[in-house]
């Protein structure tokens, strides 16, 4: 009995091991998958796999995961994962790589030549503090760091958001002992110098080292920091990488982008020039080429632009030549159209220093167009103090302050407008004869002649343009008063709110004032006519313009031009009320 209950226990077990064997062997059967990676239908070589830590593959490879997601510094996938669920084990998947251009997610550039200017972006709501522009051998100007309170504070964007990233600049401090940051963001990340070598710290995380390669006091270097998350870290100098580091995981906060210091104010003392920030990580190709050819902003689209305002000035150009000839020809009794041309002249020519009507520009006294030494926050700041100079006789601090940077701090404020006001000065200084000046508590221009600002020139024959004042105007100088009006309506393509509103005053103004002169008898038909179409640069829906412009084309026997006129007129109409207009313009 007890040798039979043995053999049974014995038996027993022996068949339950088996059956533990066979759940083993059931669970080590890994189903398999197949992937490479290509780029125009050739393998890529050393292709990282998210899923993979540290694997590195080229071509085709076994893989057991049912998601796959490629990664290779300077190249995109398409797809970029993959879930093999529904795909058969057996075939091979393929993730198809394009190269990114240099351009693409380049977040921040500050060339730093002669300004603070991110060209990347029209948000100039950004502080900077003690930078200054100085002469260097290596790039003429660069921006200096004094390495106690100099600073670019470029505020934060909603999609400021870092975590793959590369920093690159060109570096030449001045002192390198201790640590010097050249940009950093709060508690997400800070990219500096530490005793001449590079770091790059994560907050509350951890500190990368490099511990190759120095950089050196009074040379110029060019630095680079290829970021990847909870990967790698790459330090560069001059294009060759000189470190690798396992890294961190990052933060992510609404801190400001800081330029030469950071949240410990380890303030940054030297030259900097031609920061970048992309939110990818670049390949080691991409930083050669940048320290071999900088970061050419030039595009296909920016070509076309080119082409275009080519075009443009083409067809002004022909534009203009036709109506001097037709002017030339036209006969009236009581205007002298030598003197109209000459007024158009004098107004489109070098006599113009500012232009805000037909658009904003700046012309030196050499004749070189010097409109790009404004970005927006510098070009609104003179727009503002040209305006006010005519409405009110200047502008105060404090109403400037809450126009042009309405959330920020009153020391913020200060900073900034004095900064930019020394700015705007020094670029005047290459006009002659125009100035902005602070008195009697009001900023304003002041100008030894009125013709060099297009807006001063008109307010001089039509004054308080801005105003509501009531005044009976004469016709006299309406000649001169069209070809200043010919140049266009009033700073087009800008939309802030306080600057409408002056628009909305001058269009009211010059409409209310040249509308009588339609059906004034003393005025003849081709001076007439451009009044109409200045009215209806400004109206286009203005239908006592529309009429006898039309009239007065039919009475020229240009029965073509007329028809143009009026179809245009209908169609605009329909468009803007949804309805067709209900008379014959032409009968």
């Amino acid at each position: 009995m007890k040798l039979f209950v043995s053999f049974y226990v014995i038996s027993a077990l022996a068949s339950a091991q088996v059956s533990i064997d066979s759940l083993k062997a059931f669970g080590s059967l890994d189903i398999s998958y197949y992937a490479t990676a290509e780029i125009n239908g050739k393998v890529l070589e050393n292709v990282n796999w998210k899923e993979y830590s540290g694997k590195i593959t080229t071509g085709p490879f076994k893989s057991s995961f049912k998601t796959l997601s490629p990664q290779k510094r300077g190249f995109w996938f398409t797809p970029d994962i993959f879930d093999f669920n529904s795909f058969k084990a057996d075939s091979l998947k393929v993730f198809n790589a394009v190269k990114y251009d240099l351009k693409d997610k380049l977040k921040i550039y500050l060339p730093l030549k002669n300004e603070v200017d991110n060209l990347l972006t029209t948000n100039d709501d950004f502080i900077y503090n003690d930078v200054v522009f100085e002469s260097d051998s290596k790039f003429g100007k660069a921006a200096h760091f004094n390495g106690t309170s100099s600073y670019i504070d470029l505020r934060s964007g909603k999609d400021d958001v870092f975590e793959e990233l590369t920093i690159a600049a060109w570096v030449k401090p001045t002192q390198i002992r201790d640590k010097h940051s050249i940009i950093g963001k709060g508690k997400v990340f800070s990219a500096k110098i530490v005793d001449g070598y590079l770091q790059f710290t994560t907050p509350s995380i951890k500190d990368h080292f490099s511990e190759h390669n120095k950089i050196n006091e009074q040379e110029w270097s060019h630095v680079a920091f290829v970021y990847l998350p909870n990967n790698e870290l790459n330090f560069f100098i001059n294009g060759n990488l000189v470190s690798t580091i396992k890294s961190s995981g990052i933060n992510q906060t609404d801190h400001s982008l800081v330029v030469g210091t950071n949240l410990w104010g380890e303030h940054y003392q030297g030259f900097i020039r031609d920061l970048a920030i992309w939110q990818r990580p670049l390949s080691d190709d991409e930083i050669k080429q940048i320290f071999n050819s900088g970061i050419l902003l030039e595009s296909k689209t920016s070509s076309f632009l080119t082409m275009a305002i080519l075009v443009m000035l083409g067809g002004t150009l022909i534009g203009f030549l036709i109506i001097k000839y037709i002017r030339t020809k036209s006969v009236n009794k009581g205007v002298n159209n030598t003197t109209l041309e000459t007024s158009l002249l004098k107004v489109n020519g070098a006599g113009i220093a500012i232009r805000l009507l037909g658009g904003f520009r700046v012309v030196n006294k050499d004749g070189a167009d010097i409109t790009h030494k404004f970005p927006p926050k510098r070009r609104e700041l003179i727009i503002c103090l040209l305006l006010f100079t005519l409405k009110e006789d200047g502008i105060t601090s404090k109403k400037m302050g809450q126009l042009l940077w309405p959330s920020f701090s009153n020391a913020q404020v200060k900073n900034n407008r004095s900064t930019q006001v020394k700015e705007i000065r020094n670029i005047l200084e290459e006009l002659d004869g125009i100035e902005v000046i602070y008195s009697d508590k009001k900023w304003r221009v002041i100008l030894n002649n009125s013709s060099k600002i297009d807006l001063f020139h008109l307010n001089e024959r039509l004054p308080h343009i801005f105003t509501s004042h009531k005044i009976k105007y004469d016709y006299s100088s309406l000649k001169e008063i069209l070809a200043i009006l010919n140049l266009g309506i009033l700073l087009p393509n800008f939309d802030e709110e306080w600057i409408d509103s002056f628009k909305s005053k001058f269009d009211d103004f010059i409409l209310e004032f040249l509308t009588p002169c339609l059906s004034d008898e003393h005025i003849y038909s081709d001076i007439k006519l451009q009044v109409c179409d200045v009215i209806l640069n400004i109206d286009a829906l203005h239908e006592e313009a529309v009429d006898f412009k039309v009239k007065l084309l039919m009475k020229q026997g240009k029965h073509m031009s007329a028809q143009k006129v009026s179809e245009q007129f209908y169609k605009l109409y329909e468009q803007f009320y949804g309805q067709q207009y209900s008379k014959d313009i032409l009968n």
